[in-house]
């Protein structure tokens, strides 16, 4: 391992920079799609290899960082280019330092002559732009449009890290938004993680972006990000940066055995989902069918009744057809969550859940309506609600059961 700080100007004048690629695979289709290059200084003198941060940490004027960013660009395309005459099909993916993209040297055009130099397609081009770092957002601008007009594609790196701008979607549109390892990393274990990575999967798929993984590690992250509508990804899982393609042969095994145990969990886990939303149907159509003949000033007393008879409700209450709460609400004591009472609240008798997500669909002429999984404000838990229309014989009038069902027990990569 390098220890001494490395000498950047003679790094720079010898060319002294290694490019590793490391595979992007999508498991939809089996296959690598692209690769990212990544670049290794080594001492010139002793060929130790230089880290990347430390490589990189050197550059510490505008000048310096430009130097270094082309060399690492040429080495890149140099690298890539007999891979790309073997194989047009797959694409290569490269940062660019958006510090180094300014008025002095937007228009000077070096990777567009060096890929024409190199034989490498345009088309064939992903130019990765990090997404914390920019002086100069109408340079950048104008470097987007330019190498999008050469059909060039356009990547946001670090989408999701500490400092990414979010602002930077709508204005560049990229082709690709790659998500920071910070946000995959233990995804399968955070149900908050992977609700933001299901945010960005539903937001690229409505303006046509590829969401991209990174850093995934473990086989766990893969299928529940692909269960969530990931589908291509890059880590250490699928293999390690490596020259050349010296890396992706051995990992077509491992791409079919995730893509088969993927398949394999989906289906078990629909027919355990069937089986669950059967049993709360019948839950609900049992308390529905005791409310019926419950005389209304009963109802609190017989919902306290359904909450100690069945532990999977954390809470219930009932609405009227115009979506007030005609009940108290009634909650599992064991499951509310003391250390934040002032966020999570049940609802009192007479509010309006005429807005709900629950309520709407069954005002709508729906007997019954079941949310997606979200954070009950009664409990502050994973839950979800089910509404479910029925007579209530001693007012002569329809309401509305609510029940929030605890899905706590459930794999964060839910539904």
């Amino acid at each position: 391992m390098f220890t001494t700080v490395p000498d950047l100007e003679k790094i720079l004048e010898e060319e002294s920079i290694l490019t590793h690629f490391q595979p992007q695979v999508s498991l939809k289709r089996k296959a690598v799609i692209g690769l990212e290059a990544l670049s290794r200084g080594f001492d010139p003198e002793s060929g130790e290899i230089v880290p990347p941060t430390l490589l990189f940490g050197q550059a510490r004027d505008a000048a310096s960082r430009l130097a270094l960013d082309r060399v690492c660009r040429t080495k890149a395309v140099e690298a890539f280019a007999p891979l790309h005459r073997k194989d047009k099909s797959v694409m290569l993916s490269m940062n660019i330092d958006a510090s180094c993209i300014t008025e002095a040297t937007r228009g000077s055009n070096h990777l567009l002559k060096l890929i024409k130099r190199c034989g490498v397609s345009p088309n064939n081009v992903i130019i990765e732009i990090i997404e914390s770092r920019c002086d100069d957002e109408n340079a950048l601008m104008e470097f987007v449009r330019f190498y999008r007009k050469k059909n060039f594609l356009i990547a946001l790196d670090d989408v999701g890290a500490g400092f990414s701008n979010l602002d930077r979607i709508p204005m560049i549109q990229p082709d690709v938004i790659k998500l920071d390892r910070s946000l995959i990393s233990g995804v399968d274990k955070h149900f908050h993680k992977l609700e933001v990575v299901r945010s960005f999967v539903q937001m690229s798929n409505r303006i046509g972006s590829l969401v991209l993984a990174e850093g995934v590690e473990t086989s766990g992250e893969a299928m529940c990000l692909l269960g969530n509508g990931v589908d291509v990804f890059q880590g250490f899982f699928f293999a390690r940066p490596a020259p050349g393609l010296d890396a992706v042969p051995g990992m077509a095994e491992k791409v079919h055995a995730l893509a088969e145990k993927h398949r394999e969990q989906r289906t078990r886990h629909f027919a355990e989902e069937k089986r669950v939303f059967k049993n709360y149907d019948l839950l609900m159509l049992t308390m529905c069918h005791s409310l019926a003949d419950t005389p209304s000033r009963g109802i609190d007393k017989a919902l306290t009744r359904f909450i100690d008879t069945y532990p999977s409700v954390e809470c219930l209450y009932v609405l009227d057809m115009k979506g007030r709460q005609v009940s108290d609400t009634l909650c599992n004591p064991s499951k509310l969550k003391k250390s934040r009472r002032f966020l999570y609240e049940p609802a009192r008798l007479g509010a309006d859940h005429s807005l709900k997500e629950y309520f709407l669909p069954v005002q709508a002429g729906l007997e019954k309506f079941t949310t997606e999984p979200y954070i009950s404000l009664a409990s502050g838990n994973l839950c979800i609600t089910i509404a479910h229309v029925f007579y209530h014989k001693a007012s002569g009038r329809h309401l509305i059961l609510c029940s929030d069902m605890s899905r706590e027990d459930a794999c964060a990569c839910y539904l």
